[in-house]
C-alpha cells in the first residue's frame, strides 16, 4: 500500500496508485492513530471531522494564499534557486486563483463569477443539461452494453463547463486533455518527463484562454468570460492573470469533479441493487441519495485542498507550526465515525447528523456544488428511466493510474 512504519509512525504514500485506488483502510487508520498527521510529503494532514471543518471555517490562522503543495513539489515555496524559471511563474499564476486567495480578494473575484452557478442560472440551465444527458444516452443505447464514464458520465459536466465559459466545441477536448495533464504539477514530482508534460500543458492552457479573452474583447457572447470583460468595463477590474485563474478554477468546479461523481453514484447504486430498486420505486429518495453518495464517494478521497498555517496552532496533539501547508482529507472527514454511524456503510436512507464536507465549507464552499448536485440529479434520474433493470457487467473498476481519482471503465448492460 505505500506505506512503512518509522519512529514517527505510520507514514503511507498518499499519492501511491495503490493507497488512491483502495484508500478506506489507510484512512480510517491515520483517523484512529494520527489523526494531524506529518506526511511524509512535507504537509499535515487531517483525517477528522471536526479538525477539518475548523480548518476550512477558518481563513485567518489556515490562509488559502500561496498555499502550495508541500516541500515535496517542485512548485513550493523554497529558498531562492530552488524553482526553476517556468516553475516560478506556474506558482505566481496558481497563487492568482481565487481559490488560493483569502478575503477580501478571495470574496472580490468569486461575487463577480457566482451568478454563473446561482441556483436561479442553474435552473435556467435545465432544457441544455437534459438534451446534453438525452443525447449520450440515446448514443448508449444503441450500443447495449455501454461505460458509465467514457459514454456518458465524462461528458456531461465537461459539455456544460466548457458552454459556461465559453470554450467553443471545437476545443474542447483539447482544453480537457491539457487540463488533465497538468494534475501532475499538484503532486510530488516522479518523473523528469511527465513532470515537463504537466508544464507544457499549464503554459498552453495559459496561451489558450490569454487568446480566448481577446477574442472575447472583440467579439462578445452569451458566456462566462464575456460576463467579466462586462463587469471590469463597469469598474470590477480584474488582472488578467486573475481572469485566467478564475477561467481555471470554475473549470474544476463545473467540470472535472463532477464526472466522477456522477460515475460513481451510479456505480454505487447499482453495486447495491436493493437500493438501486428503492431509488427506481421511490424517487423521493434521489435527494438523500445524492448526499450519501458524496458522503460516501467524495471524488478524491484521500488529499484535496492546501491550507497554510499562519502563526502557530494547537490542532489535536500536536502543534501547526506558521508557514506550515495543511491538506484536508474531505472524504476521511465524510467517514469519521465520531460524526456519521457505520460510516463505511452505504445507506441512502441515512439520517445525516451532519452535513458532509464534500464541496468543503467556509468562505471556500465549492461555487459549483448547486451546479453538481443538479446535474448529477438529471444524469442519475434519467438513466432510472430508461433502465430500471440495468445491470452492471463491471463489479471491480479500476482507477486510472494517471488520474487515479477516477474509474477506467464501468460497463453497464441496457438489456
Amino acid at each position: 500500500m505505500g506505506a512503512t512504519e518509522t519512529a514517527g509512525g505510520f507514514q503511507p504514500d498518499l499519492y501511491d496508485y495503490a493507497f488512491e485506488s483502495a484508500p478506506v483502510d489507510v484512512l480510517n487508520r491515520l483517523r484512529a492513530e494520527d489523526p494531524v498527521h506529518w506526511s511524509r510529503h512535507g504537509f499535515w494532514f487531517l483525517t477528522r471531522y471536526d479538525h477539518v471543518q475548523a480548518v476550512l471555517q477558518d481563513p485567518v490562522r489556515f490562509s488559502s494564499a500561496a498555499a502550495g503543495w508541500g516541500s515535496n513539489n517542485p512548485l513550493a515555496k523554497k529558498k531562492e534557486g530552488g524553482q526553476s524559471g517556468e516553475e516560478s511563474n506556474l506558482s505566481k499564476s496558481f497563487a492568482q486563483s481565487f481559490n488560493q486567495m483569502d478575503p477580501p480578494h478571495h470574496t472580490r473575484i468569486r461575487s463577480l463569477v457566482h451568478t454563473a452557478f446561482s441556483r436561479r442560472t442553474v435552473e435556467e440551465r435545465r432544457p441544455r443539461i437534459v438534451e446534453v444527458v438525452n443525447g449520450l444516452l440515446d448514443a448508449a443505447a444503441a450500443k447495449g452494453t455501454f461505460d458509465l464514464v467514457e459514454d456518458f458520465a465524462f461528458h456531461v459536466p465537461i459539455i456544460v463547463a466548457s458552454e459556461i465559459i465559453g470554450i467553443p466545441t471545437s476545443d474542447r477536448e483539447l482544453f480537457r486533455k491539457a487540463f488533465e495533464q497538468t494534475a501532475i504539477l499538484m503532486q510530488p514530482k516522479k518523473s523528469d518527463e511527465s513532470w515537463a508534460e504537466g508544464v507544457a500543458a499549464a503554459k498552453w492552457i495559459g496561451r489558450y484562454i490569454r487568446d480566448l479573452i481577446a477574442e472575447r474583447r472583440a467579439r462578445p457572447q452569451d458566456d462566462l468570460i464575456t460576463g467579466l470583460i462586462r463587469a471590469e468595463e463597469q469598474g470590477d477590474r480584474l488582472s488578467e492573470a486573475e481572469m485566467s485563474s478564475a477561467i481555471s478554477t470554475i473549470y474544476t468546479a463545473a467540470g472535472t469533479t463532477t464526472e466522477r461523481f456522477i460515475s460513481s453514484g451510479l456505480y454505487l447504486l447499482l453495486s447495491h441493487p436493493d437500493q438501486w430498486r428503492d431509488v427506481v420505486a421511490d424517487r423521493s429518495l434521489i435527494g438523500s441519495a445524492i448526499e450519501e453518495i458524496l458522503r460516501y464517494h467524495h471524488p478524491t478521497q484521500s488529499t484535496s485542498t492546501n491550507r497554510r498555517c499562519t502563526v502557530d496552532t494547537p490542532l489535536g496533539d500536536k502543534i501547526i507550526r506558521a508557514g506550515d501547508t495543511i491538506r484536508v482529507g474531505l472524504g476521511a472527514a465524510n467517514r469519521d465515525p465520531a460524526i456519521f454511524a457505520d460510516p463505511d456503510r452505504f445507506d441512502i436512507r441515512r439520517k445525516m447528523g451532519a452535513s458532509p464536507l464534500s464541496f468543503g465549507t467556509g468562505p471556500h464552499f465549492c461555487i459549483g456544488a448547486a451546479l453538481a448536485r443538479f446535474e448529477a440529479r438529471i444524469a442519475i434520474e434519467a438513466v432510472l428511466d430508461r433502465w430500471p433493470d440495468l445491470q452492471l457487467v463491471t463489479t471491480q473498476p479500476v482507477k486510472d493510474r494517471k488520474r487515479q481519482d477516477r474509474y477506467l471503465e464501468i460497463l453497464v448492460a441496457t438489456r
